[in-house]
């Protein structure tokens, strides 16, 4: 026990001697050592080095003597003064024993913080040839066994070739072993690939390796020898072997596997914004890879790339979803014979197979030239459409079942599909049926339901053969053509011309409406649509709908057609029963200017209730005569034209309209006005008034409603009526009565209202001011005669231009053709 004391005792003090002597003689030739360390340095250094601060440490890399240099600058070796190299902190570790003899053998090396930028420049000259040539060996070797980078960012950049490299470490270990000119090195941490650009082609972006690999470099040659390198990406791990040789052409042979891999594997090659979605996603199977990469690569060249990947009798399955494919398999490859032309590049999977929920499927798919992408791809199986969501969840899209038996095949250019012209060269074969499938869509949560039929493609067409479905409250049933659909929907601004037969025991159009132009207008809250005619939509457009709904209007048995080009909406002929008649009508609706849509049409009324079209209409927006003051039958030719904006709002001062109307059976109860008449005739049947007939030709223009004189024979009188009526409510109404009792009024007040004719007496009265401040008058004959002869030559001279503006615009329509083809 006493020995043992002693040894234990000797050590300590030798271990404590040494220490000291080492901690008193780094201090005491602190200064000649760091002289030294930088002459021998600057002897090798060909370019400026700027140090903050430099100190010798003891404790660092205890035994051996560590030279710390603080605020490292390392210029590089072209013109101007751009850095090769910064750091925080740099250490060299060097043996004690070495140092007391002169000699300065780095030992370990220690760099934290640092940025290196590697660049080559136009002319094929690198900046990071630094050292000076040498005949002989000078007294600082490198026979580093510990080398420590501690966050570390290098950038490559390529000037010659357009290639760009930045990676970045957060703590790499590496030993090197120099024998003459080759040097061997290991080295082991994580590098992440901040960027790999490669011409134009982005490769392997925003990737975290664990890498573990031996190296050996032969500088003479300017060889690099790769002879093991294990990349850790994810779960999945990467054998890499091969050479790099640059001290003639450079040339590259790198061969790749995939060692115990999944489907993780696959997804890892690609950037990380479209494998991101199929992250989680995780197999059971046998999954494989393989990569060759070589060639010359110069300014002019670029290494060839090829690789093999696939998978057989696996599962592909995500943890938290319920869907799984089960069986499946694929032979996929990729191959270009230069990076740098993506033209050259072909990928290729074959024999995809599996099993969705038991659903089999099957596919192929080829791609040629990704800058002008020529693909062959071809689909068969029946996909059941909740397994399918229940796999890989749709945005925006819920509650989905129902199936698709799809067979299908498409070949060509997608660039083809750009152009109406070329887009007939694409084939596009096979048909999908749709079996019950129902989903909810979009924020407007949109209904589909028990969609069914046949969707037949041929070449860029597509045919709708006996589909129905029910959208939202609305029952549809297609038949028809969509042409160029294929190219309408994979890119914007394309034309779709669509010839259809549409029949209907239902349609909601408030619904309909709210699904195609639902978008929110800013400082709405009535949650209002923005109506607009695609620039892109040509549409021969037949409709037979047994019921209709648009707010208060109803209506059954609507027959008739839809013409649509260039923004502008044309309909020869629409019938509709409704409001207990019939109504016909053609129109042209003119919205190539979205914030000012063109109405123009015309209508024919068939027995119409008035009150009902009052009460559809919400009174015309007024109050002064409503729909519970009036009943009749409405029958009338009008012809009108008027703008709306965006929201289908009119700009009144637009609203141009001729009506030829004829009421019949009519009733006029509780109208206010006629009430206040009882002044002056003496009869309480004017609450009450009945009518058989009533005929005029109303024009409407400049925001009011000019009402020619009009005769109207009533169980109470007979009276003549005419005026003016403004949309911002002033009237100005000129009445003709029979007077039947002289002592109802005042006649010195009356004087020159009445007018004796052939035994008859009839009092002039008139009703002016606003539809809730007006009052009735008596109208002196002078003013009488002067304004119904003024009114009548008023609203004919109206009619007239209104008329020659009409012809023109059916002039100018007719030389508007509304074919697809042309």
């Amino acid at each position: 026990m006493k020995t043992f004391r002693k040894v234990l005792f000797y050590v300590v003090l030798v271990i404590l001697v040494t220490v000291v002597s080492l901690v008193v003689s780094a201090f005491l030739f602190k200064d000649q050592i760091i002289k030294q360390f930088i002459l021998k340095a600057n002897e090798q250094l060909s370019t400026p080095v700027k140090i903050g601060k430099i100190d010798v440490s003891v404790f660092q890399s205890f035994p051996k003597i560590s030279i710390v240099f603080r605020d490292v600058y390392v210029e590089d070796s072209h013109e101007g003064l751009y850095p090769l190299l910064t750091a925080r902190q740099i250490s060299f570790h060097l043996n004690p024993m070495d140092v007391y003899r002169g000699e300065y053998t780095i030992l370990g090396l220690k760099v934290v913080d640092s940025e290196a930028t590697l660049k080559v420049n136009a002319k094929g000259e690198n900046n990071y040839t630094i050292t000076k040539e040498t005949s002989g060996g000078g007294l600082i070797r490198f026979e580093l066994k510990n080398v420590n980078l501690k966050n570390t960012r290098v950038r490559y950049i390529d000037l010659q070739r357009v290639d760009e490299f930045i990676f970045t470490s957060e703590q790499l270990y590496a030993s090197i072993k120099a024998v003459n000119d080759s040097y061997s090195i290991t080295a082991k941490g994580d590098v992440d690939t901040e960027k790999i650009n490669i011409g134009n082609q982005s490769l392997l972006e925003g990737k975290s390796f664990i890498v573990t690999t031996v190296l050996n470099y032969d500088d003479s040659e300017k060889l690099l020898t790769i002879q093991s390198a294990d990349l850790q990406l994810g779960t999945s791990l990467f054998a890499v072997k091969g050479t790099y040789y640059w001290k003639e052409n450079s040339t590259i042979n790198l061969i790749t596997e995939g060692e115990n891999t999944d489907i993780q594997t696959l997804l890892s090659l690609l950037p990380e914004t479209i494998a991101g979605s199929f992250s989680q996603y995780k197999s059971r199977g046998d999954v494989y890879f393989r990569a060759i990469m070589q060639g010359e690569i110069s300014e002019k060249k670029s290494p060839a790339f090829s690789a093999s990947f696939g998978f057989s009798k696996a599962t592909l399955f995500h943890p938290q979803y319920k869907s799984k494919i089960e069986e499946a398999s694929m032979e996929g490859s990729f191959a270009t014979s230069s990076l740098r032309d993506p033209a050259k590049a072909v990928l290729s999977l074959k024999n995809i197979q599996g099993k969705l929920n038991n659903n089999p499927f099957q596919a192929n798919l080829i791609v040629r030239n990704f800058n002008d992408p020529d693909v062959i791809l071809d689909f068969k199986g029946d996909v059941d459409s909740e397994a399918l969501t229940n796999f890989y969840p749709m945005e925006n899209l819920r509650q989905v079942n129902g199936v698709l038996a799809a067979d299908i095949a498409f070949e060509g250019k997608l660039s083809w599909l750009k152009n109406k012209t070329t887009a007939q060269r694409v084939s596009t074969r096979g048909s999908i049926e749709a079996y019950d499938l129902s989903f909810t869509y979009g924020k407007d949560e949109a209904q589909l339901k028990k969609l069914n039929g046949v969707f037949q493609f041929n070449n860029n067409d597509l045919a709708l053969s006996n589909v129905s479905a029910y959208l939202g409250s609305s029952e549809i049933r297609l038949n028809g053509f969509f042409k160029n659909i294929i190219t309408f929907l994979l890119f914007d601004n394309q034309p779709v011309g669509i010839e259809a037969d549409l029949k209907s025991s239902f349609m909601n159009v408030d619904e309909l409406f709210t699904y195609a132009f639902g978008k929110e207008v800013k400082g709405s809250s009535t949650g209002e649509y923005e109506f607009q005619i695609s620039p892109h939509v040509y549409l021969n457009f037949n409709c037979d709908v047994s019921r209709l709904k648009y707010k208060r209007f109803t209506g059954r048995s609507l027959k008739g057609d839809l013409l649509v080009k260039n923004q502008v909406a044309v309909s020869r002929s629409i019938q509709v029963k409704t409001m207990g008649g019939s109504l016909a009508l053609t129109g042209i609706v003119d919205a190539t200017n979205r914030k000012a849509i063109d109405v123009s049409s015309t209508f024919k009324l068939d027995g119409l209730s008035v009150d009902s079209i009052f009460y559809v209409f919400e009174n015309f927006q007024q109050t002064f005569i409503q729909d519970k003051h009036l009943k009749g039958k409405a029958f009338a030719d009008i012809t009108l034209e008027l703008t709306l904006n965006q929201n289908l709002k009119l700009f009144p001062e637009t609203l141009v309209a001729d009506i030829t109307a004829n009421i019949k059976n009519g009733e006029l109860n509780q109208f206010e006005p006629l009430k206040r008449l009882n002044r002056y005739l003496d009869d309480e049947g004017l609450y009450a008034l009945r009518f058989a007939e009533l005929k005029n030709e109303i024009h409407i223009e400049n925001k009011t409603v000019y009402i020619p004189q009009m005769e109207v024979r009533s169980n109470v009188t007979v009276l003549q009526i005419s005026g003016t009526h403004t949309f911002d409510q002033h009237i100005d109404y000129r009445i003709v009565t029979p007077l039947n009792n002289r002592r109802k009024i005042d006649i010195t007040e009356a004087s020159g209202a009445i007018e004796e004719m052939e035994g008859r007496t009839k009092l002039y009265l008139k009703i002016t001011g606003t539809t809730e401040d007006y009052r009735v008058q008596y109208d002196t004959e002078a003013v009488k005669k002067k304004i119904i002869s003024d009114l009548k030559k008023e609203v004919q001279e109206l009619k007239d231009v209104f008329k020659n503006k009409k012809k023109k615009k059916e002039v100018e329509l007719s030389k508007d053709e509304f074919d697809w083809d042309n």
